[in-house]
Formats: structure tokens, C-alpha cells, sequence
């Protein structure tokens, strides 16, 4: 029958008009779908007419559509027997698989991530879908068929043989008491775990670690503990994966890992694999935020402040912004392990939305090295050497730390954006206007904020009402080559920038290692001594949150080093006075963060504030900001010019409002973004929220 004519429906036939040349399916012939990547304003669903060759699709399976003359992806939603319209329905073009790649569930989850990320349904579904790969598909397929003949063949013997092990007298002997591991060390860990994936409220915790406990041998103890259930650990960068992978395969724990550099072919393999769960256990990187693990109870988030976990692409979500739709969405258990307290994690706790969880009181030899800085004490009984970058008392640390074991030397990032400071007190040049960064425009140019383009003639420092900065910008190489003049028989390694990354088994016994700050390897027996050089400059990187940035780079370091029960020792080369200096000194310190959180609340920054960022072409930022219907109360500082990717210039706004009215703001920026669609603007705009590099 032709699609001009109408179909057979069981009931009455309703009035159904399409495009002519196609047969309709018998029954439900229309189809809602979501376009993948379509433009913002054409983020809504769209309706098609089911043909008899595409009569199998079905919500959550992959079509190819007929739009605006070009073939598109896309995911039906659902099946009607009645459009919506009374437009003449097109075909769907192409049934692409029969396998349902996204739930419905998911689906709510993509949605909610688009609302609080300003962005479309169909450029989150592009990121929480991989491309099909015909070949995996049809591989996984026998694989799957393959598993199930198995299980059929093995099922008799194994019943038979549970029957006569259940007909005898069977004396078990009761397994050895385990010693008190991490589960234990942490007062409510266990009671999350039993909870995950429960009935009543949804468990959510935060977790900042002691430096004994390896983040990877307390998340290996959480997925043991949920048995049957699922399980999905999210880490910011690859090596972080792979080395929990091995503590898992240690352990005999069957996972699934998402790698970012895994080909289209096994990528979308594992993602078939977890789909139709024969994974139970998924690590990745910041994409496997999406992955789709079959009755999920526990997400494990590590070192969620790390920028890696900001996605790249549009609409820019961060991982916690997806584990925290998943959660709400799918009621599975959250927690935020760190290796030091982080403001979102501190903020998320004083909002009630996860409680932090607190060690069992121990001695801190037992949990921890022993933590030094550079006070005016130790600099005095020097005499003028104590004042130098790498001070006598740092290379006695490193010289006793070499006699037992590896050393850890830590340098800023060579990559670090130059900051200014005042060159009396070290203070970090900031705007008086919006608090951002002041840096100097130009090669002996005046200083001017990065954000709201204020230009500062007669700076003065608020702390010593000095006149004279200058820039602060460390490298690692001269300090290499400093420590291998002072140290020629120990092995040297380096990490970190161009010089790469170094294996965490290529760190041996008396071994000196200079790496900058997040590459730094992790040798199974852990670092004997570190040194944290040039802390001062850390702090003064050209950042609102260069304090706390620095405190998170110099716990993670402090986390490889041994405790101090088996002589573990770290020195921080920097002003012992600074708040984030002696708070790596105090132990479980909230202090510091407290400090920092009055601050932001004090200058509206975040998260005290919900800011997002408006970047592109300077007309079309320009533009955009003039046509923007901004809710009342929200600030817009610029647009600047900034420096952006392949030595381009574009302009950059900032626009901050009260997080009570964020809803309003995201919503004035989605329909600000479809209607220069719409309208086909000329030149580039791009929004994110809460972007890490805001300030």
C-alpha cells in the first residue's frame, strides 16, 4: 500500500500524511526522533514516518534522517501511531542498527546536562554515543552469542555437582581476619557501600584521603565490596585508569576500560561490552562519564578539581556535572575521592548535597610523612644559603632520602601562564575591580586585567605599598641540571613537559626525580624524601585559585611518599607564613579553605557565584552580548581580547549572577545561542559555564 494511501493499524485508522514513493509500517508509523549535532535551534524533537524496511526501530536505537538536504544521525525517542503535525511526514531513511544505544534513562540524563550546561540535546547525545563501527558491532554480536552458548552448556554440570557438594558433610573453616584496611580507616565508608544502589535516600559522600591510603587500593576495596552490583570510577588522566586497572587485575576484579586512546574499533567494542552488561566494573577518563553500566550503584570520582575532567567539546561539561545528573537520575551512590580538600567539594558539603567523610583518629606517623617548610628559623641557621631556591636544608633531604629509596623533587609547570607580583613580598598583582589577574599587555607594557580589561597605571601592592613587580615564570630543566652536578651518582629522571612521561616501574631504589607538578611517577615502593621547590611561585601563578591549585598539586605529591613511621620526610621550599603552606603542614586543616571560601563569597567568584563565558569573534561577542536577555542582577565584565588557540586573538566576556538565579541565566544563554543560529549570525560564539580558566 502506498504511504499517499495510508496503512493497516490495529484499531481506526488515524489520518496520516507523508511524502509519497515509500511504504508505511504496519503499525506505529511515526517516529519522534533527536537529531545528533543539529543546531541549537533545531534542538527539539522531529517527527518521521516508520517505513516497512525501518518497521524494527525503536526508542533508544540509531536512524539516519533526511534534513534540510542533508543525511543526519539520530535516536528515536518514541512510537506513535499519530503525529503531532499535520506536515507531510518524510521516511526514515536508515535503520543503522538494532541494538539500543541509549536508555531512556540516559536520555534524562543527556537532557539534564544540556539545561545546566547551556547547550543542546544533540551535542551531549554526540558525546555520551561513539560512533558506529560495523566491524565491533558484528564482532560483539558473535562474542555475546558465543557467551550464551557457554552458559547453557555449563549449566547442567555445575547444578549437578552443587547437588552432590550440597548431599555430603561439608566442614568449612572460617577465612583469617582481614587487618583494618580503608573501608574501615573512613567512619561511614562502609555504610555507602551497603547502601549503593539501595531503596530510601541516595547515599553521596566527599573523601579526602590520608597519604597512606593509595586512591587506587581504597576505590579496588569499594567496587569489591558491591558484589553483583555496578560499578564506574571516573579518573582525570589515562595513567590514573591504568594504574587502577592493574590494582584491579591484581585482585582478579573483571572491568572494562574506556580508553581516550583506543581506536573507533575497540572503543565502541567495550562500549557494546558494558551495553549489554557483560561488564560490571567501568574505569575511563572523562568520557566514560557516559557509560552505560548495566544496574550502576557506586560512581567513584577521582581528583574531581583536575581541569582534565572539563570536556573540550561543546557544550563543555564537566564529569561531576554528569555523575551528579547520574546520580539523580539513575539513584546510584556518589563519592568524590581526593587527595585534598577541594572548594566544589567543600561547597557541595556545606549545601548538604554530601557529607564528608571522616578518618578514625590515628597517629600521624602511621598516616602520613613527616611535613616540613622553610620557616625563618631554618633559613636563619643557614645564613645566607637559606635564602637561595634550593637551600642546604633541601639538599640534605634529598640526600638522605637517597640512601633509602627514591626522591621526589617537585617544580611548577613550565606551562604555567606568567604571572605578576609584587617583587618586595611576592604578592600577586590582582584587579581591584573584578579580583581576575593582572598581567603586563604587551613586552613592557602596562599592566591590565585579563578579565574586565582594566588598565592599572599606578599599581601599589595592598600588602607593603611597593610600586616595582615583576614576572614569576620557573622551569624545570635549570633544576635538573643543578641536582645532577650536586647529586652525578644518583640516577636521574625527569617528567613532565617536553621531556615526557616516566613509567612508574622505571623509578628505582636511589633515584632523584624531577617532575612538575601531576606527572609524577608512582613507583611501587613509594618516595623515601620529597622536596617542593619554589613554592612561592606556584602560589603566584596568574589564577583566582592558584592557592588552592597549588595545595592539590603538592597533596598529590605528598601522597607517594611513605610515612613518616617508615621514614618518609617532605620539605616545602616556599614562605612558611602563606595559608596554603602551613596547611600541607596541619594536619586535616580547614582553616585555609574556610578562608578561601570567605574570600570568594566576599568577590563574588565562584562558587559563590555561577559565572559563564562568552568567547569568540569580537563583532560577534559584541553582538551576542547586545542581543543577550540577561536576568536581573547579572553582571557582564567586557569583553576583552585574550589570546586563544592557534595563536588566535578573540574577544572574552564574563557574565556572573547569584547561583539562585542560575536557572535564568542558563535559559537566557541557550535562547541567546539558538536565535544567532536561526538568524545564520556571522562569526564564532562560544558559551561555557563555570569554565576552570574563568578568572
Amino acid at each position: 500500500m502506498g504511504a499517499s494511501d495510508g496503512a493497516l493499524f490495529d484499531g481506526p485508522a488515524p489520518s496520516l500524511r507523508t511524502t509519497a514513493g515509500f511504504e508505511l509500517a504496519p503499525t506505529l508509523p511515526v517516529a519522534r526522533v533527536q537529531l545528533i549535532g543539529a543546531l541549537p535551534h533545531l534542538d527539539h524533537p522531529f517527527e518521521y514516518a516508520v517505513t516497512a524496511e525501518t518497521a524494527a526501530a525503536g526508542p533508544g536505537m540509531r536512524v539516519k534522517v533526511r534534513f534540510a538536504g542533508t543525511e543526519m544521525d539520530a535516536i528515536v525517542l518514541e512510537r506513535s501511531a499519530v503525529p503531532e503535525t499535520d506536515r507531510p511526514l518524510a521516511p526514515l531513511r536508515k535503520l543503522v542498527s538494532e541494538d539500543v544505544v541509549i536508555s531512556p534513562a540516559m536520555l534524562r540524563v543527556c537532557a539534564d546536562v544540556a539545561e545546566r550546561c547551556a547547550g543542546t540535546l544533540g551535542d551531549v547525545l554526540r558525546l555520551a554515543i561513539p560512533p558506529r563501527h560495523a566491524r565491533a558491532e558484528k564482532a560483539d554480536r558473535a562474542a555475546a552469542e558465543k557467551a550464551r552458548d557457554e552458559a547453557v552448556g555449563e549449566a547442567a554440570p555445575e547444578d549437578a555437582a552443587a547437588d552432590e557438594e550440597s548431599s555430603g558433610d561439608v566442614t568449612e573453616e572460617a577465612p583469617a581476619p582481614e587487618p583494618p584496611g580503608a573501608l574501615d580507616r573512613y567512619v561511614g565508608l562502609r555504610a555507602l557501600l551497603d547502601r549503593a544502589g539501595g531503596a530510601g535516600p541516595v547515599p553521596r559522600a566527599g573523601l579526602v584521603l590520608e597519604p597512606v591510603d593509595a586512591w587506587t587500593t581504597t576505590t579496588a576495596d569499594a567496587l569489591a565490596a558491591l558484589g553483583d552490583r555496578g560499578g564506574l570510577v571516573v579518573a582525570p588522566d589515562q595513567r590514573d585508569v591504568q594504574r587502577l586497572s592493574a590494582e584491579l587485575d591484581a585482585r582478579g576484579i573483571a572491568h572494562e576500560v574506556l580508553g581516550s586512546a583506543d581506536g573507533p574499533e575497540k572503543r565502541y567494542r567495550a562500549f557494546l561490552r558494558i551495553l549489554r552488561g557483560a561488564s560490571r566494573i567501568v574505569l575511563g577518563s572523562r568520557s566514560a562519564a557516559f557509560a552505560p553500566v548495566r544496574d550502576l550503584a557506586l560512581m567513584v570520582l577521582w581528583d574531581g578539581a583536575d581541569d582534565l575532567l572539563d570536556e573540550p567539546r561543546a557544550p563543555y561539561p564537566h564529569a561531576l556535572t554528569i555523575l551528579q545528573c547520574r546520580s539523580s537520575e539513575e539513584r546510584a551512590a556518589l563519592l568524590l575521592l581526593s587527595s585534598s580538600r577541594s572548594v566544589m567539594q567543600q561547597s557541595l558539603a556545606d549545601a548538604g548535597y554530601v557529607a564528608m567523610l571522616e578518618p578514625v583518629p590515628a597517629p600521624l606517623p602511621a598516616v602520613r610523612p613527616l611535613i616540613r617548610a622553610m620557616d625563618d628559623y631554618l633559613r636563619e641557621r643557614e645564613g645566607a644559603s637559606g635564602r637561595s631556591r634550593i637551600p642546604a636544608e633541601a639538599m640534605r633531604v634529598i640526600r638522605t632520602g637517597l640512601a633509602r629509596g627514591p626522591v621526589l623533587v617537585q617544580v611548577p609547570r613550565g606551562g604555567y601562564v606568567p604571572a605578576v607580583a609584587c617583587s618586595f613580598c611576592g604578592t600577586r598583582c590582582i584587579c581591584p575591580t573584578c579580583s581576575g589577574p593582572l598581567a603586563f599587555s604587551g613586552r613592557g607594557g602596562p599592566l591590565q586585567c585579563r578579565v574586565c580589561g582594566r588598565r592599572e597605571d599606578g599599581y601599589r601592592c595592598p600588602e607593603c605599598d611597593r610600586t616595582q613587580v615583576r614576572a614569576v615564570v620557573i622551569g624545570s630543566t635549570r633544576t635538573a641540571e643543578e641536582l645532577r652536578r650536586a647529586f652525578p651518582d644518583a640516577e636521574l629522571r625527569i617528567a613532565g613537559g617536553a621531556h615526557g612521561a616516566v613509567p612508574d616501574d622505571d623509578v628505582p631504589d636511589g633515584a632523584l626525580v624531577i617532575a612538575t607538578p601531576g606527572a609524577e611517577p608512582a613507583p611501587p615502593q613509594r618516595y623515601a624524601a620529597a622536596v617542593l621547590l619554589d613554592a612561592d611561585a606556584m602560589l603566584a601563578r596568574a589564577a583566582f585559585d592558584a592557592d588552592v591549585e597549588a595545595v592539590r598539586r603538592w597533596s598529590g605529591a605528598i601522597a607517594l611518599v611513605r610515612t613518616a613511621a617508615d621514614g618518609g620526610e617532605v620539605l616545602v621550599v616556599g614562605t612558611s607564613t602563606l595559608p596554603a603552606i602551613r596547611d600541607l603542614v596541619a594536619h586535616r586543616s580547614r582553616v585555609f579553605l574556610d578562608r578561601v571560601l570567605a574570600d570568594r563569597r566576599a568577590l563574588d567568584l565562584p562558587p559563590s557565584a555561577k559565572v559563564a563565558e562568552v568567547a569568540g569573534d569580537r563583532d560577534a561577542v559584541r553582538a551576542f552580548l547586545d542581543e543577550l536577555e540577561l536576568p536581573s542582577g547579572a553582571s557582564v565584565f567586557g569583553p576583552v581580547e585574550a589570546p586563544a588557540h592557534e595563536d588566535r586573538i578573540e574577544s572574552r566576556a564574563i557574565v556572573r549572577i547569584e547561583p539562585g538565579r542560575a536557572r535564568a541565566l542558563l535559559t537566557a544563554l541557550r535562547a541567546g545561542v539558538a536565535a544567532r543560529t536561526a538568524r545564520k549570525a556571522p562569526g564564532r560564539v562560544r558559551v561555557r559555564v563555570d569554565p576552570p580558566d574563568v578568572f
